[in-house]
């Protein structure tokens, strides 16, 4: 008889925490593998993130976070300029991953600060979303982040099992959450 024994061994670095700044139009490819299925899983990816769902109650949670976050966007911009272009052009590009297998907290605040030059005052929501705080920087990017987790909870509806209960849309004046 054979016997093995197991090994735990501490990674040698865990990320426990990421900022996810998000400026502009935003637009996400939306990939669903196992359909109806206990694997059924949501793949959705924008700008340099990539956010994997596992259940519609995760994306009704994450709509919901983003809808609330609306309360806060008063005193930001329309719409940030482009960056300019030059020199400053980083090397490597983050991309942040996230795995999201059930509703998460969230807590959603208007900041404000100056700017790096100290010429003009800045403001910002930031959304705590569990492992995640977004910096939604302008109302566009709000809007269309909104819009965005709307086009995956209505495909999470149909390609997740617990579709049915989670179907009640944030985004929906008369919603509740449960």
């Amino acid at each position: 008889m054979t016997t093995t024994t197991a090994t735990h061994e501490m990674p040698p670095a865990i990320i426990t925490h990421s900022v996810a700044a998000i400026r502009g139009e935003q637009k996400a490819g939306i990939d669903v593998y196992y359909a109806r299925t206990p694997d059924a899983r949501i793949s959705v990816s924008f700008g340099g993130v990539l956010m994997v769902f596992y259940n519609c109650q995760a994306v009704q949670g994450l709509l919901e976070a983003f809808t609330a976050a609306r309360g806060h966007s008063a005193m930001l911009p329309e719409q940030l300029p482009a960056p300019r272009a030059g020199g400053d052009e980083p090397v490597a590009h983050t991309t942040v991953a996230i795995e999201w297998t059930r509703r998460p907290n969230f807590a959603a605040v208007a900041q404000s600060g100056p700017n790096r030059l100290k010429s003009a005052h800045l403001h910002w929501v930031d959304l705590h979303v569990g492992p995640v705080t977004w910096q939604i920087r302008d109302r566009i990017a709000l809007r269309s982040t909104i819009e965005m987790l709307a086009d995956v909870h209505k495909t999470a509806i149909a390609v997740f099992n617990d579709g049915e209960k989670y179907s009640a849309d944030p985004t929906a004046i008369d919603y509740r959450a449960a």
